[in-house]
């Protein structure tokens, strides 16, 4: 998709043009591998505006503090509004409110929001840039993909690799909110009751459930109108410094909430290609010495040779490096034997074959054409020479050496 067109254009009518692309290959901008389903799942977009920070203050005050005087011998709830431009321009003009039909509201408090902005201390210096790891990572314990097992009467199923779900959630912006808190009172004993009950929350943590924030209360002024004619209003304000956090539910037509599943299973296996079977001879390849350290370490090695692929690992490498020598003893001009017993191959769970060992007569190479012996589980091998190969008698003084992999 061109780079100069909407982000978030409509796939179904709108397709790439061939004249106006770059070129024909991906698309660009629609990625399908960073797609994943958001209306299967029950998480809700994580959102924190202007607003909640609003009601948070304001549900404070109600609730929390639940601000009250004495009048006529009786304790009255003082009301909580929220300044809106009506209100605010009624207080302007005559610094007090009053109800439709004319009277005086009071007492009173209301909360009006002065001004925002970003704490100097939490500022990016990535100006407009997303930073790749600025974000929150949520795990999930249980997702569809790894469904729970029936323990009394399993399935018999090749074991899966459990993958997590996974929600990546952006920094919020951190910011400090200006607001004033006005109260009207009718006398200066109520006025300082609603003090009294007011200044202890100073620097407490304002707001409700998971919605709070931390609230600095400042100096209190205090005002008194007793004019001539007029209703004798006591007034005081104060201000409150928040500290707010904002997160949009989109920023740039991006979701701030992602979901992804994490990769099951991930495989770095190092191939060895070889010129025939390792479990036929007893030389083992330099190319998988080479690769001892990667064996040593937990890995494994995949070894093609001689029409078969193996798997090595730190117990088959074991196996293979594991040779030892054995003498053995004279019975005839034809037969020697060997008291011990091969060792099992950790790959066919079978004993090591006749391959798998070298017979020396007097320090001389016998080639395994000119014996007979098959290794089984019995703790003595007999081993059959035929003399007209092998071109004269075993004697009673020759020394036969058996290397091999002896258990």
């Amino acid at each position: 998709m061109p780079r100069f067109n909407r982000k978030n254009i409509d796939r179904k009518t709108n397709k790439p043009s061939p004249v106006r692309s770059e070129g024909l290959g991906a698309d660009r901008i629609l990625n399908r591998a960073d797609q994943t389903r958001r209306d299967d799942d029950v998480i809700r977009s994580a959102q924190r505006t202007i607003y909640d920070i609003d009601y948070a203050i304001k549900w404070y005050v109600e609730n929390e503090i639940q601000p009250q005087i004495t009048a006529n011998k009786n304790l009255v709830n003082v009301p909580v509004i929220f300044a809106n431009g009506e209100k605010w321009d009624n207080v302007r003009r005559l610094g007090y409110i009053r109800d439709e039909k004319g009277m005086l509201q009071s007492p009173l408090l209301m909360l009006k929001r002065n001004s925002m902005q970003e704490r100097d201390n939490r500022k990016s210096l990535d100006v407009n840039r997303t930073l790749p790891d600025n974000r929150l990572i949520f795990k999930s314990k249980y997702n569809s993909r790894n469904r729970y097992e029936d323990e009394l009467f399993p399935i018999p199923t090749n074991p899966k690799q459990n993958t997590e779900k996974i929600y990546v959630v952006d920094i919020p912006k951190y910011v400090t909110i200006e607001y004033d808190m006005l109260l009207w009172c009718d006398f200066t004993t109520q006025m300082n009751e609603l003090v009294d009950q007011i200044l202890p929350y100073g620097r407490f943590a304002w707001g409700n459930e998971q919605n709070r924030y931390e609230t600095a209360i400042g100096n209190f002024s205090f005002e008194t109108v007793n004019t001539v004619g007029e209703d004798r209003l006591v007034r005081a304000t104060v201000p409150l410094t928040v500290q707010g956090t904002l997160l949009s539910d989109q920023e740039t037509k991006i979701s701030t909430l992602k979901k992804m599943y994490s990769i099951k299973k991930l495989v770095f296996q190092t191939v060895v290609d070889v010129n025939e079977n390792i479990f036929n001879t007893t030389t083992i390849p330099q190319q998988l010495l080479d690769k001892s350290q990667t064996i040593a370490g937990g890995g494994s090695v995949i070894v093609n040779g001689g029409g078969t692929s193996t798997t090595v690992d730190s117990n088959s490498m074991t196996y293979l490096i594991g040779l030892v020598d054995k003498t053995a003893t004279y019975v005839s001009a034809t037969t020697v034997t060997v008291a011990g017993t091969p060792k099992i191959n950790p790959s066919t769970l079978g004993y090591a074959s006749v391959n798998e060992f070298d017979v020396y007569v007097n320090g001389q190479y016998i080639d395994k054409a000119v014996y007979t012996w098959t290794p089984n589980e019995n703790t003595t091998q007999t081993i059959v020479f035929d003399t007209s190969i092998l071109g004269y008698d075993i004697l009673n003084t020759d020394t036969v050496i058996v290397n091999g992999r002896w258990a």
